[in-house]
């Protein structure tokens, strides 16, 4: 009877094991939308033999089946493929988004941009030179002066908006890194925890996936998982995640940084290298507040370039300006026809005006045509 009632037990075990494979074929579909979460699958196994010993010897009696493991479908070795391409692409992304900033800010090559405008200027010349002695034309060259210098400030404005923004994202970035790294040290607990008594901690996992792939979108990391199930996480060299303890990075200021912020390592002034991510593409994108060369940076070191086109614009007018003569009677030296806001810095985007001598009564004069101011004559212009 005993053997009898063991095939009853094989049964039973085969209905266990198929009902246990309902439930996983359950819970795969309740969650297919559930973001990080990935399929799982019952491995059905034998159940171990039994050995009974009667007149005929040592006999062995199969008992059914059984689970041996729920399984999530994914590979490692690809995870760790699709972590590295995620950096790369955050990288990428975060530099294109600043490129399309700075391409609406310039407003080229649509005609609403410095270009434009300084050919405006140039033309407003052109035309005095035409007609030197008419007040008219004097006007339209002192508004399109007017024009150059308001858009030149406003472009200064709006870059360095876009600069303290950056600024400000890395901040917040780095407040992103700091939940992510804790919440993955406290998964990282839960799943030592329920994996030590033998049971599955699968949809532990998958949280603690999901977090590390945007984690890997944000910075470079190094991720390494040992027999007990928790993952060390590293940047750079310094540990954020171990165990079940994380250490957090801070938005701080260094020697070269000045007023920007730079990831340091919290309880010291370590700023921490990043390589890649998010995170880097914004540092490159903001630039330093002193820009040092790196080809890299965008708005420093398009800051610049443009600094300098407006420093070059600025002295080569002004001295073309004071070399002539004005069209009072007797003529008066010329004076500069761009002039500083702030004597204290040099001339560069926000910091540029006309002269105020063209707001006087007769300030039309002032503009320069001429070497000697004679009526009739436009070689300077």
């Amino acid at each position: 009877m005993a053997v009898g009632f063991g095939s009853y037990e094989i049964a039973r075990s085969g209905l266990y094991a198929s009902e246990r494979g309902l439930f996983v074929t359950g819970h795969n579909i309740s969650n297919a939308n559930t973001p990080g979460y990935v399929r799982q699958q019952a491995m059905i196994t034998t159940a171990p033999y039994f050995t009974l010993q009667n007149k005929y010897g040592m006999q062995q009696v199969g008992l059914g089946a059984d689970i041996e493991q729920i399984r999530q479908i994914r590979h490692a070795f690809l995870d760790s493929i699709y972590r590295q391409e995620n950096t790369l692409l955050g990288y990428w992304e975060t530099r294109n988004k600043t490129f399309q900033d700075v391409q609406a800010i310039l407003g080229e090559p649509l005609g609403t941009g410095l270009q434009s405008i300084m050919n405006q200027f140039w033309d407003a010349w052109q035309e005095l030179s035409k007609e030197p002695d008419s007040l008219t034309v004097r006007a339209l060259v002192l508004q399109r002066g007017e024009a150059l210098v308001n858009h030149i400030n406003h472009l200064g404005a709006q870059l360095d908006k876009l600069q303290d923004d950056l600024n400000s994202e890395i901040r917040v970035r780095i407040d992103e890194i700091n939940q992510l790294t804790s919440q993955i040290a406290e998964l990282n607990l839960l799943i030592m925890k329920n994996e030590a008594t033998g049971d599955s901690a699968n949809d532990y996992r998958d949280q603690r996936n999901l977090l590390i792939d945007r984690l890997t979108k944000l910075i470079d990391v190094d991720i390494i998982e040992n027999q007990y199930g928790s993952m060390t996480i590293t940047v750079g060299g310094h540990f954020l995640v171990i165990n079940d303890k994380s250490t957090n990075l801070y938005a701080g200021h260094t020697e070269k940084s000045g007023i920007f912020y730079v990831p340091m390592l919290e309880g010291t002034e370590i700023e921490v290298p990043i390589k890649n991510g998010i995170l880097k593409g914004l540092l490159e994108s903001r630039g330093l507040a002193v820009e040092t060369g790196n080809t890299n940076n965008i708005v420093s070191v398009l800051k610049n370039q443009l600094n300098t086109l407006v420093q070059t614009l600025v002295n080569e007018v002004n001295s073309l300006h004071r070399s002539g003569k004005t069209l009072d009677n007797p003529p008066q030296d010329g004076e500069d026809f761009f002039t500083l806001i702030s004597p204290i810095h040099p001339y560069e985007m926000g910091n540029i005006r006309l002269n105020p001598i063209f707001s006087e009564p007769n300030g039309l004069n002032y503009i320069v045509a001429s070497k000697d101011g004679a009526p009739g004559i436009s070689d300077l212009a």
